[in-house]
């Protein structure tokens, strides 16, 4: 009898025990996943407006439904193509890029077009930026014509801006007496070491690597417009004229006219309408606070934050939000 009630007291732990077991596994199993944003290398720009956009969101009570985390890439087109593999929720691109993914143009061809692609928000600007040499004689773009070019890496989002441009001015990469292709902070290097004339590259400002430049070996702004970019301007629904304000690096008193992109907050269709919209509502519905957390998004304005249908078709949740508060129709 002793050893009958041993027995049936083992089983019933064993079976408490077990029940207990698959609740846990139960609770692990339905635990959100978590919203990822890709962003950017660490000392970009990308990378800290990633993690303000979840600092934000992660303050809401939609927060509970999966919280969002902010982690580092390589930039626009390893973002673009996160997205489309589902290895990210969110991604951070220039609006150019972007439109070349949904169609499937460019760099994208070989994958086809990604029509599942959409935008959430349109943040800062980003101007199409070349530093160059105090005593290079580089003052406009077409100066650059057999000078020493760094542009940065091939896979870089800005390199696809550069072919453009190069296109609307009939050259190609090899109108240039050197091309080194490194990254962000080796182009500086290359550049106070007189090892290229002038850099290119695609930034929101203002920015450190930029202020290291200008600083440490009194590089100056290059000027990058004239009919070429009022043509690019005028084929191109992706780019905005814009210029970078004069004062805010050393040596470089004056606006500089260049033309850019925006930056923009981008998603899959597969995103849920509820989820999109609280995005949404959490980076304007605190934008006096979300403006403080980066200088270049302190000259935003509400209607700034709309995206443009002629890029990327927006969210349905995003654009709910934007007509209830008034900003679309």
């Amino acid at each position: 009898m002793i050893m009958e009630r041993r027995a049936l007291l083992f089983l019933a732990a064993a079976a408490s025990a077990s029940v207990l077991a698959g609740c846990k596994a139960r609770s692990i199993g339905l635990a959100p996943a978590p919203l990822i944003i890709a962003t950017g290398t660490p000392g970009s720009i990308y990378h800290p407006v990633g993690n303000a956009i979840c600092r934000l969101f992660n303050l809401t009570e939609r927060a509970e439904a999966g919280v969002c985390i902010a982690v580092s890439s390589e930039g626009s087109l390893a973002n673009l193509q996160r997205i489309r593999s589902a290895e990210a929720t969110l991604g951070l691109a220039q609006s150019d890029v972007a439109y070349a993914a949904f169609r499937g143009e460019g760099p994208f061809s070989a994958a086809g077009p990604d029509k599942e692609l959409r935008s959430l928000i349109a943040l800062h600007s980003e101007s199409f930026t070349i530093v160059a040499r105090a005593d290079s004689g580089i003052h406009d773009f077409q100066d650059l014509r057999g000078k020493r070019v760094g542009l940065g890496k091939s896979g870089a989002g800005y390199a696809v801006t550069r072919d453009t441009v190069l296109g609307f001015y009939g050259w190609t990469i090899s109108d240039f007496d050197r091309l080194l292709e490194v990254g962000p902070a080796e182009q500086n290097r290359t550049l106070c070491g007189n090892i290229v004339d002038a850099i290119i590259f695609e930034a929101g400002h203002p920015n450190g690597l930029t202020q290291e430049a200008t600083s440490e070996c009194h590089a100056r702004l290059v000027r990058v417009s004239g009919p070429p970019i009022d043509r690019l301007l005028a084929a191109r629904p992706y780019f905005v004229r814009s210029f970078i304000p004069g004062g805010i690096y050393a040596g470089n008193p004056d606006d500089v006219p260049t033309f850019g992109t925006r930056t923009l907050l981008l998603t899959s269709a597969r995103l849920p309408d509820d989820l999109a919209y609280a995005l949404v509502k959490a980076v304007l519905g605190d934008f006096a606070d979300f403006r403080r957390l980066h200088p270049a998004l302190f000259v935003l304005k509400p209607e700034d934050m709309v995206p443009s249908e002629a890029v990327i078709p927006i969210h349905p949740g995003a654009l709910r939000y934007y007509r209830e508060v008034g900003l679309a129709g």
